[in-house]
């Protein structure tokens, strides 16, 4: 069984992120210990990767909801995923190198020639 903190490691969210999936119904029936304890499984922390690696993929909570359940039967939810992920990662590269150079960090011009 899995904590609340591995759900939030593994999903990229916070406690609240986590309980939000879970009133969403994205994560399933979540156990709980005898002290109300939230205990999460194998494939529920699974969940939470895909359902942080589809949001950060810009897909919305209602369309993460239908490819959870369809995840785990064929490859067409994994390579829509993975698609976007790389075009996110394609855009922040692109980001990346248009950056300007910070004034503090050019080398200052020699008036001195």
């Amino acid at each position: 069984m899995h904590t609340v903190d591995d759900m939030t490691r593994a999903g990229c969210t916070t406690r609240r992120g986590v309980r939000y999936w879970e009133e969403l119904g994205l994560l399933g029936e979540v156990a709980r210990s005898a002290g109300e304890t939230r205990q999460y499984t194998d494939a529920q922390l699974d969940k939470a990767k895909v359902i942080a690696a589809a949001k950060f993929g810009g897909f919305e909570l209602d369309a993460i909801k239908e490819m959870l359940g369809e995840y785990d039967a064929g490859v067409d939810v994994y390579d829509a995923i993975t698609m976007r992920l790389a075009d996110q990662m394609r855009a922040a590269a692109r980001l990346a190198e248009a950056l300007p150079v910070p004034l503090a960090m050019r080398p200052a011009l020699d008036y001195d020639l």
